[in-house]
């Protein structure tokens, strides 16, 4: 029962540190104007926001959650057979694989390949990406993302709007997910007490407990 116990409260906890208080993510404290922090979180800017993403910063990242590609890979005539092919968002090997001249004429430009944004909203939060998008060289010094945002802060925080809708889901779904996240995880606790109580029966009528 002693092993039972530990066994569930270990799981707990992991599932705690990973999901709820997760220790890989950045803990430093950055600001955004509550006018500005309210633009980020609204879903409606986001199509204004992918609008200014495509104007100022599909030269260098993609989108591929949203297949928003390149400026160059946009233009290529191959994206849209592809697409055809395997959907609007293409396996990550056959977009590397087709579109490579293009990626490594960035990493020559920039020392390596921009990365994908899909999913830097959760990866960074908006008040990191809002203050970096910003005044990139502030945030991290020696970066080679140009300020090209500067001075345009509302457009900033509306850039972040449409990455936040990108990789988080609406807050209906965003629930869903939330819940089925507790179901599963309550499923996992059930089962390992069960296989563990199993277990002890076992071993008891085998003498060996």
């Amino acid at each position: 029962m002693i092993k039972t116990i530990f066994f569930t409260v270990l799981t707990v906890a992991f599932f705690y540190i990973v999901w709820i208080n997760n220790i890989f993510a950045p803990h430093e404290k950055y600001e955004m104007p509550q006018e500005h922090g309210k633009i980020a979180m609204d879903y409606k800017y986001a199509k204004e926001g992918r609008e200014l993403f495509i104007q100022n910063c599909a030269s260098c990242h993609s989108v591929r959650y949203d297949a928003l590609y390149l400026t160059q890979v946009q233009a290529n005539p191959m994206l849209a057979s592809l697409q055809e092919k395997y959907g609007k968002v293409l396996p990550r090997d056959v977009y590397e694989a087709v579109f490579m001249n293009d990626l490594n004429a960035l990493k020559e430009a920039f020392g390596k390949v921009p990365p994908d944004l899909s999913t830097i909203y959760l990866v960074k939060g908006p008040e990191y990406l809002y203050n970096f998008i910003l005044e990139p060289q502030k945030v991290l010094p020696g970066t080679m993302m140009p300020p090209v945002m500067t001075g345009r802060p509302e457009e900033t925080a509306k850039i972040i709007a449409y990455l936040r809708s990108v990789s988080e889901p609406p807050p209906q779904e965003k629930a869903k997910r939330n819940l089925m996240g507790i179901v599963t995880i309550g499923y996992l606790i059930v089962m390992g007490i069960l296989i563990w109580l199993w277990r002890d029966r076992i071993l008891k009528k085998m003498g060996l407990h």
